[in-house]
């Protein structure tokens, strides 16, 4: 499932460790009904549909739900099409130097 409310994926620890990835660090989440857990976050490269990405995804533990979040949509170039219910190529954004360049004239004067 897909949940682009969600920052991280959540892949179910039993699905990740015989994969022979190993937890990073440990984070804090706060839950719908306001409790703190932990959780471990493990690197991972991610394939859906075609694309593939690096990302760090949440180790979920039996109760959790499993779900794609926005931060691996992002590494994959994917976006959401709600009415078609399918993953989509992204357009990326990016910066450029020239632009740059334009936005502090801009504002200078």
């Amino acid at each position: 499932m897909v949940d682009t409310g969600a920052s991280y994926s959540w892949i179910l620890r039993a699905r990740l460790e015989p994969l022979g990835v190993r937890p990073v660090r440990r984070m804090q989440f706060k839950r719908i009904e306001g409790k703190t857990i932990e959780r471990d976050l493990v690197p991972v490269f991610v394939a859906a549909d075609g694309f593939t990405g690096g990302d760090n995804v949440v180790m979920a533990e039996p109760g959790d739900m499993e779900v794609i979040g926005a931060h691996t949509l992002e590494s994959l170039g994917l976006t959401v099409d709600p009415v078609g219910k399918k993953l989509v190529p992204a357009v990326g954004l990016a910066l450029t130097a020239l632009l740059c360049r334009d936005l502090e004239n801009s504002v200078e004067g």
